[in-house]
């Protein structure tokens, strides 16, 4: 269940740089239609309704002149108290107001798209690798591409670094549903209001090296995550819970003890395919990995994914690109590769980090560790970090007894560990909610109960979850729900973890321990979940069904659907034997008004 409410409630969409282009585009449809209204209204009153014949008769519609009277445009108090000329005048007056909104809004997206055309030839992440016109359409690029990835199969399996299941598995000669990903861009502003563009790419899932990347990935990843788990953090639960029982159980917070957090930035973007090759090379001979990789050996996987990297095309403005830097983000191999990348990177750190004692751990490009030492040694050591990046990768640091990592404040305050959710204090709209109004009625109560177990798991004292529980009330208040609601779901979830009434309304420091030790719990039956999950898609007996949802009780229909399935599919001797496991997954009806609308500050 927490599983599979944290993946309903993250996001890749960039919201709000959606709404900033679509605003642009919107206002200038919307100008647009009242110059053509205020132009009509102009003709109208010249008598030049009718092109290319003599002026007729001067006529102004009353819809203007009430709106001349209502603006303090005219002194008359009547409509038929105004005179020609003053029509005119307002008339024209608007449409220089509309003509000054135009310029600038185009001037916006020309800028924009300026900017667009500017990032894609002067970045040396991409390499143009062929025009596309009339004589080189994109269906012949895309198959000569498709071409030269069959021959580069032909050539490993000549070499016997791959067998002719995989050669067939991967060609793509028989493929019909092929297709070149494009790129766009979203615009965004820096901290001097610039503008900036960053580039998305569309679905990769039709693109020539898709199956390839998403097999690496399958057989990579569990590898890797199994070999990595001990630096790593799952989410903001699993630092916390780390964090407590270093501190608990194991005792080395002392009072001088600096807490350090590092993020490494354009990674995805910008590290080059070399030193991603070269850190999966480390990856795969390395003895505490398994090396039985499905009939593949570790030359076989690193050829195998030079041959993705050399592969990811995209198209923009007629023209054909290859990346050569970076990978992705929708491509799902982008995040292992960073990972593997960055798991090398640290290990230089980790050495100095374990023999001092200290506490370690990376969510993939940030990371957190406790330092006892002296602070100018441990900015040298960054400084020597830094130097290994690629060089236009950037390492930012922070140190302090006091930090920020995951969302949470964690604290030292003569050698207490101290920690709470953190809330960005320049926060313009501090009581929002991460989901649209016509979500179903669960994630509206799930929110609320995630929303309680991470205050639960994130606060160390019991007056910090007490200001948490209050905010996180507030923010449902806020937006509308009704103070029936947060009561009986709060009542809900304080039964969940209390077995006497008493213990729910006299909630305390005492009992507050006993609460945050169930919440923590959950982040190990989260791990269980994901354990599950991965060990049903590795047996291909995970079948992932999403179905839309308009409205209705989505519970009820759940409810019947796994009822047919367990007495129909389950009671089939031919499907019993596979032990099939299904997931239930809806996708929402979003209007486009809904999605774009601006959120008013006083909402």
């Amino acid at each position: 269940m927490i599983l599979d409410l944290r993946r309903h409630t993250g996001t890749s969409i960039y919201t709000e740089e959606l709404r900033a282009i679509a605003f642009l585009i919107d206002q200038l449809q919307r100008i647009e239609l009242q110059k053509r209204l205020y132009t009509t209204y102009l003709r109208s009153g010249q008598g030049t309704l009718v092109e290319n014949k003599e002026p007729s008769l001067l006529l102004w519609p009353s819809d203007l002149k009430l709106r001349m009277i209502a603006e303090n445009e005219t002194k008359a108090t009547h409509p038929n108290e105004i005179y020609h000329d003053e029509c005119i005048k307002y008339t024209e007056k608007i449409l220089d107001k509309y003509r000054i909104q135009t310029d600038d809004h185009q001037n916006q997206l020309d800028e924009f798209h300026e900017k667009s055309n500017e990032y894609i030839e002067n970045s040396n992440s991409y390499e143009l690798f062929a025009i596309i016109d009339e004589n080189h359409t994109e269906e012949q690029q895309l198959k000569e591409i498709m071409q030269a990835l069959d021959v580069e199969f032909d050539k490993l399996y000549q070499r016997k670094l791959i067998q002719k299941d995989y050669q067939m598995k991967f060609s793509t000669s028989k493929k019909t549903n092929i297709k070149l990903p494009y790129v766009y861009f979203l615009p965004k502003k820096d901290q001097d209001d610039n503008v900036l563009v960053e580039p998305r790419f569309s679905s990769l899932k039709n693109s020539p090296i898709y199956a390839l990347a998403n097999y690496l990935d399958e057989i990579l990843r569990p590898l890797f995550e199994n070999y990595s788990r001990s630096t790593t953090f799952l989410n903001g639960g699993d630092f916390i819970q780390k964090l407590d029982y270093y501190n608990t159980q194991q005792n080395f917070l002392k009072p001088q003890t600096n807490f350090v957090t590092f993020k490494i930035h354009n990674l995805s973007m910008n590290v080059s395919h070399s030193s991603l090759l070269r850190a999966l090379g480390t990856f795969l001979v390395s003895p505490l990995v398994d090396n039985r990789f499905y009939k593949l050996s570790s030359e076989s996987i690193e050829e195998l994914m030079a041959l993705v990297l050399k592969n990811i095309f995209f198209t923009f403005n007629k023209k054909l690109y290859r990346v050569m830097k970076g990978c992705p983000l929708n491509l799902p191999l982008t995040d292992l590769l960073c990972n593997i990348y960055l798991h090398d990177w640290q290990m230089s750190l980790l050495r100095q980090i374990r023999l001092k004692d200290s506490f370690y751990g990376r969510y993939h490009n940030r990371g957190f560790f406790t330092w006892n030492a002296s602070t100018d040694y441990l900015e040298r050591l960054f400084d020597e970090l830094q130097q290994t990046l690629d060089s236009d990768v950037k390492l930012t640091t922070y140190i302090d007894t006091r930090v920020e990592f995951l969302n949470a404040v964690i604290g030292n305050t003569k050698g207490i560990l101290e920690t709470h959710v953190y809330h960005n204090p320049n926060e313009q709209q501090p009581f929002l909610l991460p989901y649209a109004k016509n979500h179903p009625r669960l994630r509206h109560r799930q929110w609320f109960r995630y929303a309680l177990i991470r205050a639960g798991q994130y606060c160390s004292s019991f007056d910090d979850f007490e200001d948490e529980r209050r905010y996180i009330e507030m923010t449902f208040l806020t937006n509308g729900y009704s103070l029936d609601f947060v009561e009986y779901h709060l009542r809900q979830f304080y039964s969940k973890y209390f077995r006497s009434e008493y213990q729910i309304k006299d909630i305390n420091r005492h009992t507050y321990r006993i609460l945050r030790r169930e919440l923590f719990r959950l982040v190990d039956e989260e791990k269980r979940e994901l354990k599950e999950v991965q060990q049903l898609q590795k047996n291909h007996q995970l079948i992932d069904l999403h179905y839309l949802f308009d409205w209705g009780s989505r519970c009820q229909f759940n409810e019947r659907f796994y009822k047919l399935w367990s007495t129909i599919i389950n009671e089939d001797p031919k499907f019993k034997k596979f032990g099939l496991k299904i997931h239930l997954n809806t996708k929402h009806c979003y209007s486009s008004n809904m999605f774009l609308a601006q959120i008013t500050k006083d909402m």
